[in-house]
């Protein structure tokens, strides 16, 4: 049943309302003014209000910026408010739509339009929360966005995002350079669920103690030779989200014993200041570094370390999950086609066997890099050869056998099973210098078959060859 409240000052117009809207079907209660109408509103569940504009003691359009702003303690503040007023004035319409009324009506509107235009209201509250509802949902399927890849490493990875993404846990991301691992503290963050942001401090790219300190903390006017104005810091930036905090391991002592008794009590002052600020931040931490090493070695703090490693997540280097970089490869080319305006290549296979076979010393953001210069390389043409690949730098490693024919993954978007099939065809016979029979033997097929999937799809190539013997 849906429940409206009327606040009305005039109790005989009030209790008409109440009489038609209850033979209507809703369920109605009354209040004589906006005090005792808020009141109602912070104990009771209503779906929807009918406000009267001018009152005594507290006025309808002065109830409405109160709850539309959040200065009622328990009030829903996108409840359905529908104004009412005994005159006919755009002044005031105005005035009350632009304060976020649902709508406004005279009081001389018919019984059969008030219902019409509550149920709109009520119609137009239940489409918005829905749609907040689908845009959460699709937030959390798309947690893991931009960690591409489906090796058993990967999947493991999303597993423990899934794990320990709703908790407050801090998390420690462990993995060479350019491994991903900011990618899955944004993931982390996603799951979380938390509405603050994401932040992130990079503890390599800061030259000294009172840059970094600054950055994190902030400062106030005068605090150092360049403190011109307040600032505030990235922790302070971050409340209510996630901080990341990067390269961790090459943080100073000095600012590790600092960013201890932060992350202990997330309370902080800024650089000058004297006024302690305190922050609900979740903590998520990076390094290439083995930080238990270090602290053996004196040159990271061991309470700082075990505050830190709560929860450790690492990301393997891209060589011990080559199965991915198909995937990767063709992910990165599609976005950096899309970047440059040129239509999407196709990549042949011998490109990404080469490409799979790389050791890729610089993980992700190198492979990210060939691809991107791959497009610029391909521009005005449709096909990314093995030959583009080594003219980027790449070659086979000595000793290396990749497989002719590697494994496709299927793209999230799908694939049609006949655009498959012309491409494994077309790569064998590549693979084969068109020569049918050799192709045939690479798709385990007959020689027949073959020659009536090029006359299906019209194959042609200068060096073509049958051979049948």
């Amino acid at each position: 049943m849906v429940r409206v409240l009327i606040i009305e000052d005039d109790s005989s117009f009030g209790q008409r309302l109440t009489r038609n809207l209850s033979s209507d079907g809703f369920e109605t209660d009354l209040a004589t003014d906006g005090a005792k109408g808020l009141e109602k509103l912070s104990k009771e569940v209503f779906h929807a209000v009918l406000c009267d504009i001018k009152m005594p003691v507290l006025g309808g359009l002065e109830l409405l910026s109160t709850v539309r702003e959040g200065r009622a303690p328990g009030v829903d503040p996108n409840i359905p408010i529908v104004m009412l007023t005994s005159i006919t004035n755009v002044e005031v319409a105005v005035d009350a739509m632009r304060r976020g009324a649902s709508d406004y009506l005279t009081k001389e509107a018919g019984r059969a339009e008030i219902a019409v235009r509550l149920r709109r209201c009520l119609e137009q509250r239940r489409i918005a929360e829905e749609n907040s509802r689908l845009r959460e949902t699709l937030a959390r399927s798309d947690e893991f966005s931009e960690m591409i890849g489906n090796s058993p490493a990967i999947s493991g990875i999303k597993a423990e995002v899934a794990q320990v993404g709703t908790t407050d846990a801090t998390v420690m991301i462990l993995g060479e350079t350019g491994s991903g691992k900011e990618l899955v503290a944004r993931a982390i963050h996603r799951a979380s669920g938390r509405k603050g942001p994401f932040v992130d401090i990079n503890g390599a790219l800061l030259p000294d103690d009172t840059t970094f300190q600054s950055e994190l903390f902030g400062h106030e006017k005068g605090s150092f030779t360049d403190a011109h104005a307040m600032k505030k810091g990235k922790l302070e930036m971050a409340d209510g989200g996630t901080l990341f905090l990067d390269e961790i391991g090459e943080v100073s002592l000095n600012v590790q014993a600092k960013l201890l008794r932060v992350f202990e009590t997330m309370s902080f002052t800024r650089l000058g200041g004297t006024k302690p600020i305190q922050v609900n931040v979740r903590l998520v931490v990076a390094t290439n570094r083995d930080l238990r090493e270090q602290s053996a070695a004196g040159t990271f703090r061991s309470d700082l370390y075990y505050r830190l490693n709560v929860f450790p997540i690492n990301v393997p280097p891209l060589r011990e999950r080559r199965e991915d970089i198909p995937l990767l490869g063709r992910y990165f080319i599609s976005r950096f086609a899309d970047k440059y305006g040129v239509p999407l290549p196709f990549i042949e296979q011998g490109a990404l066997d080469l490409l799979r076979s790389n050791d890729w010393p610089g993980n992700i953001r190198e492979l990210r890099n060939i691809c991107e210069r791959l497009v610029i390389r391909s521009r005005g043409r449709d096909t990314i050869t093995k030959n583009d690949v080594v003219a980027c730098g790449l070659v086979t490693p000595q000793g290396s056998d990749p497989s002719p024919l590697s494994i496709y993954t299927i793209p999230p978007t799908g694939i049609d099973l006949d655009d498959l099939e012309k491409h494994l065809v077309t790569e064998a016979l590549n693979m084969s210098d068109w020569n049918q029979t050799e192709a045939a033997r690479l798709l385990n097929i007959s020689v027949d078959r073959m020659n009536n999937r090029v006359k299906k799809w019209n194959l042609k190539h200068e060096n073509w060859r049958v051979n049948r013997s």
